[in-house]
Parts: structure tokens; C-alpha cells; sequence
């Protein structure tokens, strides 16, 4: 009996339901069959041309991708942009893509967990919590420090302990006594961090003009990038993702692939 790309999206709505999906998310098989026979799994954040050619070359035919490649309805596909480029591509050497986004975002075991777990640190409770979906599943997480650090040495520790750059807004000498983590693009939950008392967020992409409501209103932001901080998930998916296997009788490889930064630090001012 072959493993097929239908029993792959069974497992991972049975570790991180699509119901905890986020209204419009486009989850689930995006390039290929259901019913194809899986080879070999690659996991990774970004459904790009370059995982799609690692995998090829590893003979790994199922892409697991964090983020989709397609979010919004295509006025038209071409092989000579994104992303009809790896559309294309895939179709031509066999390759089935799935995304699966915010389940695992919002997951209790997911996306700031792992990021939390990375920095040493136990979540309490998530920012958002979705309780009617799971005892705790939500958006983010919250950690309180036994003992408050300063902004600016809990900035290096992420640095180095999550191999990023960082960017910070703040006071370097602010004590912080408690933090909310939430991989991605979650500057929005700042308005809720304050409600909670918690004035500090590592989060990613904050913009312009949030930092400086944020540096106005003295709520720090200790800003990632944005893969650097999701990847860390694949670990924890994939651990589970040969349990599932192991449990099925199947020896089939899972592969992780993590890519650079887009981002180049040219120059600290």
C-alpha cells in the first residue's frame, strides 16, 4: 500500500486542524494530486523554485510549505514570474505542493512556541487565545522572566540564539519583566500586549509607522526576520511527521530546507 499526498493532509489536519485556519487562508493541496504516491517530504517555509529543484534533486516529490503559493486568484500563470514560475515547474517534474499556514501560526506546539522554545523560554498562554478550538491554540505567546533583563541584552540573546538580524524599538536600558512572541507579522498585537501590561513584542515586518506609534507610546519591538523565525517550526513538524510515518509502516525521507534571508544589513547607523 503507497502513502499518498491525501494521507500527508490527513496527518496534518490531525496535528494542526485547518479549522484554526485564519478566514481566507488558502491551505491544502495547491499543485498536484491527492491521490499521487509520496516519495520523499521536503518541509520548508517558502513553496520557492529553489526548494522545488533541492527537492528534485533529493528525489523528494511532496513540498510541505509554511507559506502557499498562491494567495489570491490568478488573473494569469506564466513560467516566467513568480509564481507561475514554480507552478510550472512543478507540474513538469512531478511535484505536489501543499501549504499549511496559520494552523500551524495558531497551534499550541507551532510557529512562536518553537520560537519561544529556541530562546529558552515556557510560554503561559497565547496572546490570542482560541480556546473553543483547543486548549492553547491561539496567536502568539506570553512569557514572563523571573528576573526582568534589559531590552538591549534580551535583543542580543534573540540575535544569537535564533541566528537573525534584529532590529529594535526601544530603550536599550528598558527592564522587561515580560514579553509576547509571535513569528510573522503580528505588529497588530500590540494594542492587546498593552491591555495585558506587556510592553515588549518579538515579532517581524513591523512597519514605519506602528514603530513609531510604538517608540511615542513606549511599547518596545524587537523585530526578526520573518523566516528566520518560522522555520523553526519544521523541526517540531517534522518530528511528528515521522512518528506519523513510523506509526504507518513507512520509511519515507523528510528533508528540511531553510533558505537566506532576502535581507542584507549593509550598514548600522
Amino acid at each position: 500500500m503507497n502513502l499518498t499526498v491525501s494521507d500527508i493532509l490527513e496527518f496534518l489536519e490531525n496535528v494542526a486542524p485547518s479549522s484554526l485556519a485564519e478566514k481566507n487562508d488558502p491551505i491544502g493541496l495547491q499543485v498536484g494530486s491527492k491521490k499521487a504516491p509520496v516519495k520523499g517530504i521536503l518541509l520548508t517555509v517558502d513553496p520557492s523554485i529553489s526548494a522545488c529543484k533541492f527537492a528534485i534533486d533529493q528525489g523528494l516529490n511532496l513540498i510541505v510549505s509554511h507559506h502557499p503559493l498562491f494567495y489570491n486568484p490568478m488573473q494569469s500563470l506564466t513560467p516566467d514570474a513568480y509564481p507561475g514560475n514554480v507552478a510550472y515547474y512543478a507540474v513538469k517534474e512531478g511535484l505536489n505542493l501543499i501549504a499549511w499556514h496559520t494552523p500551524l501560526d495558531k497551534v499550541s506546539w507551532g510557529v512562536s512556541a518553537a520560537l519561544a522554545e529556541r530562546l529558552g523560554l515556557s510560554p503561559e498562554s497565547p496572546i490570542l487565545s482560541e480556546t473553543s478550538l483547543g486548549e492553547g491554540n491561539g496567536l502568539g505567546v506570553l512569557v514572563k522572566f523571573s528576573k526582568s533583563v534589559k531590552l538591549g541584552e534580551l535583543a542580543k540573546e534573540v540575535a544569537k540564539k535564533v541566528d537573525s538580524w534584529v532590529m529594535m524599538v526601544g530603550d536599550e536600558n528598558c527592564e522587561v519583566d515580560s514579553l509576547g512572541i509571535c513569528g510573522g507579522s503580528c505588529s497588530f498585537l500590540m494594542e492587546h500586549l498593552k491591555k495585558l501590561s506587556v510592553k515588549t513584542l518579538l515579532t517581524s515586518d513591523v512597519k514605519y509607522h506602528t514603530a513609531k506609534q510604538a517608540e511615542i507610546e513606549g511599547f518596545n519591538f524587537l523585530i526578526v526576520d520573518h523566516g528566520a523565525a518560522e522555520s523553526l517550526v519544521l523541526p517540531k513538524l517534522k518530528e511528528k511527521l515521522n512518528q506519523f510515518l513510523s506509526k504507518r509502516g513507512f520509511q519515507i525521507p523528510v528533508v528540511i530546507f531553510t533558505e537566506k534571508s532576502p535581507y542584507k544589513i549593509i550598514q548600522e547607523v
